[in-house]
C-alpha cells in the first residue's frame, strides 16, 4: 500500500513539474495551428489586420509588386500576432498581421499559473529581491577618469577631453621616432 501511495504522489509531482508545461505548450501549438489553417482558407476579416512597416537595409533586394502569404508570429505588448501577408517595396517590408486572441489567452493563463505557483519562501513581495546583490566593483569604482588638455594657443581656448578608461590595451606608451619617409 505504501508503494502504491508513493508512486501516486510521484506521478502527481511529475505532472505538476512537467505536465502543466506540456499542457500549455500543446494548447499554444493547437491555437497557432487553428489560426494558420483559418488564414490559409482566407477566413479572416480584413479590418482586423494591422500593418507593420520595417526598414530593410539589405543590398540587392528584389521588390515584390504584390502581397504574398507568409507564416510567422510575433508578440507586441502582450498580444500575439500572426503574419498574414507581406510585401517588399524599395527598402521597406510591409507586414499585415492579425491578433491571435486564443493564443494570447493561453499565454496569459500560463503566466498567471506560473506567477501563482512561484516559490516565494522569503515572505518578500515580488518587487523586492530575496537576496541582497553584492557588487565588489561598485564600492571601489569612482567613475570615469577624465583629463582636460589645452591643445590650442591661449587666444583660442578649446578643451579636449581624454578618457583614460577607454584607452586600448595595445596603446604605445613610449615616444617613438616616426619612420623616415622615402619618396
Amino acid at each position: 500500500m505504501k508503494k502504491i501511495f508513493a508512486i501516486l504522489l510521484f506521478a502527481i509531482h511529475l505532472f505538476n513539474v512537467v505536465g502543466y508545461r506540456l499542457a500549455f505548450s500543446l494548447a499554444e501549438s493547437n491555437a497557432n495551428e487553428r489560426m494558420i489553417s483559418s488564414l490559409d482558407n482566407d477566413d479572416y476579416n480584413e479590418s482586423d489586420l494591422v500593418q507593420i512597416k520595417l526598414a530593410l537595409n539589405l543590398p540587392y533586394l528584389q521588390n515584390t509588386g504584390h502581397y504574398e502569404r507568409c507564416d510567422g508570429n510575433l508578440e507586441y505588448n502582450g498580444i500575439q500576432y500572426n503574419y498574414v501577408k507581406r510585401m517588399i517595396r524599395n527598402d521597406t517590408l510591409y507586414l499585415y498581421c492579425i491578433p491571435n486572441k486564443e493564443k494570447t489567452d493561453v499565454i496569459a493563463s500560463k503566466n498567471l499559473y506560473v506567477k501563482l505557483n512561484a516559490d516565494n519562501a522569503s515572505g518578500k513581495t515580488p518587487g523586492q529581491p530575496a537576496v541582497k546583490k553584492i557588487s565588489l566593483l561598485s564600492d571601489y569604482y569612482s567613475g570615469t577618469l577624465s583629463f582636460n588638455f589645452n591643445a590650442c594657443p591661449s587666444s583660442i581656448i578649446q578643451n579636449i577631453s581624454f578618457n583614460n578608461l577607454a584607452t586600448l590595451n595595445g596603446f604605445a606608451t613610449k615616444h617613438l621616432q616616426p619612420p623616415d619617409l622615402f619618396i
